[in-house]
């Protein structure tokens, strides 16, 4: 039988590929796409589908353009009145997925490039996001253009938009597109949701960027007299009957990042005050104020791993992987001469069974951080990664010194380089390592085995996150069985099962903050130390953690389905006459469908939520109550009608009040 075909384009301003040249990862968003789409593959033909990725982002300039395909496109754009085309560029990228069958299958992704000199030339493998928000601006508006007419012609069924730097798509496909190809918006981040001061006035803010403002501005991105995409975006999706996700928790919302940016700004410092018993100094609000978050609903899809990141699978522990990667480098991949000639001798790939090789990393990342055999019995704390305000590596450096003094055999391996913003936090762990050499390490070199040496053969990993949309590094840790000491916040909840946590949303109040944070470590100390048993079970249940992509992939897949179902639904009949097309995809489709609050509540939606739900629906003017839409009139003769504000199809109103004698549309 036939499978049917489903062509999704997913956009997005990273997409991973580093090792190819192809490809640019700044956070974790380029990552997640990177092992994504294969993934979809995989969970398509577990649902019966047969379908197509192609990837959109734009061409930066150390891309190599002679290698790439030259597309015979030219899609336009206009920027502050100058009209100019895109040149456009495929690359394949090969990947590998296990199929329903249980074997691996080679999947091909396309990879669609967009590529214009005057826009894009001034990037780099690192630098992809210009520090001024009006360029941002303009750069974002420039390639959506060129994404949304490569859309348009491409014969594509579903629309995936990755962060806010894609969120203008939607506005340049156009409503008759729109009206038939379901788009979805997931935030990795929503700290970035592209604020920009208007230039002039708003409407000729949105009009310099080839939209038409004074239809747009105030509808869809006006922002306290700002410009913001994010809003405009999420705004658009959910009116086309879309859904707006994010990348850990439930589709409900119930926990994890999904949960945070669903929570308001009092909610939020009430929970600060109740955790800390005294009234808060400062709480990090992950929807920076953005109140739609609060009233459409957000679900949670938390992200996966690729098999690549188990231990028995990955290539940085395979000898000749490593053998590989020395070759194309002038400088040895580790410093100590007895761990190079180790890693690049023998393969050190483990998993539960075979712990044995797990102890041996362990000494040979003793080695290589403090350049002598190890002794004792250390406990080894790591932290790897990008040092930033987010990922809070202050309060690691703070809690250093009284960690040293609570067991003389705790070491610290600290991996990291420093954004502008934290020189002085990585003076801090240079000053630190020099001051208690043999204790302290510090590196602030990029280096890949030498980061799954680190995580590999530690005991602890140090993730004192500010806020943390999913929290990749806590998976990758376990999975190596080094146990999250973490903050209680964000995706980093998933990990709870096996990590020491502590819970502080007052960010103001640092010393606090350090106190929970210390307290977390000394119980994992204690455990280790007194229970060492007790310790090997959280190893165990570490490295059993499911970080597969299975599960998610799975449900961005009904995503889609839903998509198309949801524009179904939209030129449907009766609630009856749609429950019964759905089928076998009613459960589905029930799990997905939520409808949205206050102002953005659809009546119909609400109807058809609670038939699915098979419960008997409340009265329509309750309904109205509930989301504050209704105001209650009298009509000549006593017959009672009902006025309905802020509905979005008022042509709906007869349909859903159908009960009553007399039903009137209000227009305000």
């Amino acid at each position: 039988m036939t499978r049917k075909k489903l062509r999704v384009a997913l956009c997005s301003w990273e997409i991973g590929r580093l090792s190819s040249g192809f490809g640019t990862k700044v956070g974790g968003l380029g990552g997640v796409v990177e092992e994504l789409c294969a993934e979809l593959a995989a969970a398509a033909a577990r649902q019966d589908l047969d379908l197509d990725v192609e990837i959109l982002s734009p061409c930066f300039a150390h891309y190599d353009r002679s290698r790439l395909h030259r597309l015979p496109l030219r899609p336009p754009a206009v920027i502050e009145g100058t009209a100019f085309e895109f040149e456009v560029y495929e690359h394949v990228f090969t990947d590998a997925a296990e199929w329903p069958d249980g074997k691996s299958r080679s999947v091909d992704i396309k990879s669609v490039y967009f590529w214009d000199p005057g826009q894009l030339g001034w990037t780099g493998a690192r630098v992809v996001y210009p520090n001024d928000p009006w360029m941002m601006l303009k750069l974002n508006a420039a390639v959506s253009q060129a994404m949304a007419g490569y859309i348009r012609q491409g014969g594509f069924q579903t629309v995936h938009l990755h962060d806010c730097h894609v969120a203008l798509v939607p506005f340049y496909l156009g409503d008759e597109l729109l009206s038939e190809v379901p788009v979805h918006l997931t935030f990795h981040n929503a700290s970035h949701q592209g604020v920009c001061h208007v230039i002039g006035g708003g409407y000729e803010t949105l009009d310099r960027l080839n939209l038409p403002g004074a239809k747009l501005f105030h509808e869809y991105f006006d922002y306290f007299d700002g410009v913001n995409p994010a809003k405009a975006c999420m705004l658009k999706v959910h009116r086309n009957g879309g859904r707006v996700t994010t990348v850990s928790g439930d589709l409900d919302g119930t926990w994890g990042y999904a949960a945070e940016l669903r929570e308001s700004y009092d909610a939020l410092r009430r929970r600060a005050w109740r955790q800390k018993g005294a009234l808060p100094v400062e709480v990090f609000h992950p929807n920076r104020g953005l109140d739609l978050f609060e009233k459409i609903p957000v679900a949670g899809i938390t992200n996966g791993l690729a098999a690549k990141n188990w231990p028995q699978h990955m290539p940085e522990l395979r000898a000749a992987h490593l053998r590989e990667v020395q070759g194309r480098r002038t400088d040895p991949l580790f410093a100590e001469p007895a761990v190079q000639a180790r890693m690049l001798e023998c393969d050190h790939d483990f998993d539960g069974g075979r712990l044995e090789r797990k102890q041996e990393l362990r000494r040979l990342l003793y080695r290589e951080a403090f350049g002598h055999d190890m002794w004792g019995y250390p406990a080894i704390f790591c932290a790897v990664g990008r040092m930033s305000e987010q990922k809070n590596f202050r309060a690691i450096a703070a809690i250093m010194e009284r960690v040293l003094a609570l067991d003389p055999q705790a070491r610290f391996v600290v991996l990291a380089s420093a954004d502008d913003g934290e020189k002085d936090v990585e003076s801090l762990f240079f000053s630190l390592a020099e001051r208690h050499r043999g204790r302290v390490y510090y590196n602030n070199t990029f280096n890949q085995p030498l980061s799954k040496l680190i995580l590999a053969g530690s005991d602890f990993v140090l993730i004192p996150s500010r806020f943390e949309p999913c929290g990749l590094v806590d998976y990758e840790a376990a999975l190596l069985g080094a146990l999250p000491i973490a903050r209680a916040i964000g995706g980093l909840t998933k990990s709870r099962h096996c990590g020491y946590f502590y819970d502080w949303l007052d960010v103001g109040d640092f010393t606090g903050e350090c106190g929970a944070f210390f307290d977390a470590i000394r119980e994992a100390l204690r455990v280790f130390r007194d229970d060492y048993p007790g310790h090997l079970r959280r190893v165990a249940a570490a490295m059993a953690t499911d970080a597969s992509w299975k599960k998610s992939a799975d449900q961005y897949v009904e995503l889609y389905r839903y998509g198309l179902w949801a524009k179904r639904w939209r030129k449907a009949g009766s609630i009856s006459e749609f429950i019964t097309e759905l089928g076998e995809d009613r459960e589905m489709f029930r799990r997905f469908l939520a409808p949205g609050r206050e102002q953005y509540a659809d009546l119909r939606d609400l109807a058809l939520k609670q038939a699915l739900e098979g419960a008997a629906p409340p009265s329509y003017t309750q309904q109205l109550v509930d989301i504050g839409n209704i105001t209650i009139v009298t009509a000549a003769g006593g017959a009672g009608f009902e006025v309905f504000k802020n509905i979005n199809n008022p042509g709906m109103v007869k349909d859903l009040v159908g009960n009553l004698k007399l039903a009137k549309e209000y227009k305000p």
